[in-house]
């Protein structure tokens, strides 16, 4: 039990939560009149005392992250030869608690809790912090399922999948990535498979590899087998291969994930849902192919007018394309976004042939070095678009609106056409409305032989946050 006040100032009112290294009390700061979480940090697994110059200085980083989806810490008290920490109080439950309470939780709703927390493990890493311990019990979500990271900066000091300087465990290791259970140091790369394992968990009911009766059965699981595939994860599918990829160095970043998982949840998140709610709708423009528009509401009859005039449109524009066209096809493929159906300016590849892109993922373009820009305008969006291709396709598709999608035929066709590309290169964009942009375009196919077009493409959004949602070949 802890003593009825604090350092002379918080004020213990009651157990708010458990767990194998204590509890967290209720408290109430009678200095500045608000509630607060109240913990004392224990000894690191195989010691007798904790180490409380450690734990302070770990305590301090910790108050340096200042997140929306970071539990705050305001305060660290020493006393009576123990350290207290004073945190943000979070009326809510763990996900734990909640996975416990309601079993397997809904794709839709996974990506928005997991999109918050990747949010500010993506800030944390940014200031050079790794959690170490990301798992159901250290995410902390209220009612309306607003998500937050908790016991950051000091993770590695307790909790049940943490390895110590002997080389035992403490509780259960379901979370551990591959490389931490091999002895490597917990790099923001291990954070990243501790929420893919803490997302796959939500999703299924239960983690990747299941608890066994001998610890290090299950250490020798993680350490040399792939996780099994998932069965409920649906829309989180290709996200948790990536983020549970064995490889630390092809593994997504924390920053990768959070951007698809926001995507995910901003295309498929039901109208009047908690999460919606939270969610601003993008603003409707005129492009020749809109995607979706959250929360708008269309009238049947509109939206039959609306098609068949896109119909009639699109079948006017092919037949006249068709007529002027001075080449066929040269390359077969889904008549999609980035597919080069035409090419007037197909050469054979001379010299040396372009490098294969790293699978690795990443917002650079081997060929081009163009950043995935964040507010650099329709055009830079394109540019970042093309810069991860053919290397990253889940990242590039979930800049797709789902209607273009749709349109396309599938993530597996999409990424079928990419399979053929070996590079591909922006050589030049040029606005062509308020709302597409043209984009001078050069693809290396696997085969060595090249191809150039200019292809407008359509988008929708604001403030470099676009989907694509149309493109049709200009030159």
């Amino acid at each position: 039990m802890p003593p009825e006040v604090i350092a002379g100032r918080y004020r213990v009112e009651r157990e708010v939560g458990r767990g194998g290294m204590g509890s967290v009390w209720l408290c109430r700061d009678e200095l500045l009149g608000r509630v607060v979480a109240v913990k004392r940090v224990g000894a690191l697994p195989g010691e007798s005392t904790p180490d409380l110059a450690r734990a302070m200085r770990e305590a301090r980083s910790s108050a340096a992250l200042n997140h929306p989806h970071v539990v705050a810490v305001y305060d660290a008290v020493e006393e009576d030869g123990h350290l207290w920490l004073v945190m943000e109080y979070v009326p809510g439950r763990t996900l734990a608690e909640i996975m416990a309470a309601e079993g397997p939780l809904a794709p839709e709703r996974v990506a928005w809790i997991g999109a918050q927390v990747a949010d500010g493990l993506a800030a944390a890493h940014r200031r050079g912090t790794v959690h170490r311990d990301v798992k159901p019990a250290n995410i902390l979500v209220t009612d309306d399922d607003h998500a937050k990271i908790s016991d950051f900066g000091i993770a590695h000091t307790r909790g049940d999948a943490q390895l110590t300087a002997s080389g035992l465990v403490s509780g259960t290791p379901a979370y551990l990535s591959p490389e931490v259970v091999r002895g490597d140091e917990a790099t923001p790369a291990a954070d990243v498979w501790g929420l893919g394992a803490t997302l796959y968990s939500a999703v299924e009911g239960n983690p990747p590899y299941p608890p066994q009766a001998n610890t290090l059965a299950t250490l020798t699981m993680i350490a040399s087998q792939r996780p099994p595939a998932p069965v409920r994860a649906g829309i989180l599918a290709e996200p948790l291969g990536r983020m549970l990829d064995p490889d630390p160095e092809s593994r997504w970043s924390m920053a990768d994930a959070e951007h698809a998982l926001r995507r995910l949840h901003q295309r498929h998140a039901e109208v009047g849902t908690r999460e919606e709610t939270r969610t601003p709708t993008r603003p409707a423009v005129a492009t020749p192919a809109p995607g979706p528009s959250r929360g708008r509401r269309r009238r049947p009859l509109l939206v039959a007018l609306v098609v068949a005039l896109l119909v009639l449109v699109a079948g006017v524009g092919y037949l006249w394309w068709s007529s002027t066209a001075d080449q066929p096809s040269a390359s077969p493929g889904p008549s999609s976004h980035g597919t080069p159906s035409r090419s007037p300016r197909s050469t054979p590849s001379s010299g040396s042939p372009t490098p294969t892109p790293s699978s690795t993922p990443t917002t650079s373009s081997p060929s081009t070095g163009v950043q995935t820009p964040v507010n650099g305008g329709p055009a830079g969006f394109v540019s970042g678009y093309y810069s991860l291709l053919p290397a990253n396709t889940p990242r590039a598709w979930s800049m797709l609106s789902s209607d273009y999608q749709r349109q396309v035929g599938g993530y597996d066709k999409y990424k079928g056409f990419w399979d053929t590309i070996r590079a591909v290169r922006v050589t030049g964009t040029s606005p062509a409305g308020p709302h597409a942009v043209d984009v001078s375009l050069t693809y290396t196919r696997s085969d060595g032989s090249t191809a150039s077009e200019v292809r407008r493409l359509f988008l929708e959004g604001t403030g470099g946050d676009y989907l694509v949602t149309g493109d049709q070949v200009v030159g």
